[in-house]
């Protein structure tokens, strides 16, 4: 079997980056709370070594979200709706009850650096 090259994982990383950008925050029972692009203020997107990372911040004022709604699940998409998710990570529930509340939700997706 082959190795990839250094530079394949680079484009890898890369390519997840540019084409895995839709993410979606689920309640506890997977149903969907709000899907989001990188063109959304709320999303950043970038490399930081072998890792690709997308991290969501989002308020309880913010117009898409009608609290009280508990996360506990994000879910990486290349499509703005519909789909097969790419990339699944869940984490402690939170719940947004008022509009001070805020969450940031880090998903981060590992491609190995090869040396």
């Amino acid at each position: 079997m082959a190795e990839i090259t250094t530079q394949a994982y680079s484009d890898l990383r890369n390519y997840i980056k540019n084409s895995w950008q839709y993410i979606e925050l689920q309640d506890e029972s997977g149903t969907p709370i709000v899907r989001l692009s990188p063109s959304d203020s709320r999303v950043n997107s970038v490399i930081e070594g072998s890792i690709v990372k997308l991290t969501i911040v989002l308020k309880g004022s913010d117009a898409d979200i009608v609290e009280p709604k508990t996360f506990v699940k994000s879910v990486i998409y290349n499509v703005a709706t519909g789909g097969t998710p790419f990339s699944t990570e869940t984490y402690e529930p939170f719940t947004l009850i008022g509009a001070d509340d805020e969450i940031t939700v880090n998903h981060s997706i590992q491609i190995p650096v090869i040396n």
